[in-house]
């Protein structure tokens, strides 16, 4: 076992909880709201101003564009993104989760995730990536229900950090259980 597989596993946990998630034809169909807020917003100061007659003319030209852009923003935010399916969660890791679906996915099929860490805040985590193994039926289930690896490919460091610190925090919980039984 390479070092890289063993650090892994050091750092997975047992999540069983619910994720959302859209099936992407490509990775380039995956959208983070707030990189393209940032892209417009730059692009916005970089446009010339038509037929400036004074620099305060052109500093209230700049501030009602922004304004506008502003407002579509937050009219984007307050609609959130629709996922149309679900599936269960088994463990996750900082790179990825396990996940248990009825439908037969293709190795290296992509995927946007919803995810809400569970005892957590209440936010949900935006997650884009791909399916990297086909774990094949779940046994724990009297249906039919299929187990795959997912892999990150998309992730804000913030949402990694969080999950990092959730690990943390279940292995620690662990541990105390452990140490009280004995």
């Amino acid at each position: 076992m390479s070092s890289n597989e063993e650090r892994r596993k050091g750092l997975r946990a047992m999540m069983p909880t619910q994720m959302l998630f859209n099936v992407l034809d490509s990775p380039a169909d995956y959208i983070r709201g707030q990189n393209s807020t940032v892209k417009r917003l730059a692009a916005l100061d970089a446009e010339p101003t038509p037929n400036p007659k004074t620099e305060s003319h052109i500093l209230l030209s700049r501030i009602d564009r922004k304004l506008s852009l502003i407002l579509s923003i937050l009219a984007e935010s307050s609609t959130r993104k629709t996922y149309m399916n679900q599936a269960m969660v088994q463990d996750i890791s900082e790179f990825g989760l396990s996940f248990g679906h009825y439908s037969d996915f293709a190795i290296g099929s992509y995927l946007e995730i919803g995810l809400v860490l569970p005892y957590s805040e209440a936010r949900m985590m935006d997650i884009a990536g791909r399916v990297v193994r086909n774990l094949g039926q779940d046994e724990n289930t009297s249906f039919e229900r299929y187990m795959y690896g997912f892999e990150f490919t998309d992730i804000l460091g913030s949402d990694q950090n969080e999950i990092v610190q959730w690990i943390f925090t279940k292995q620690r919980e662990e541990i105390r259980r452990r140490r009280e039984n004995v």
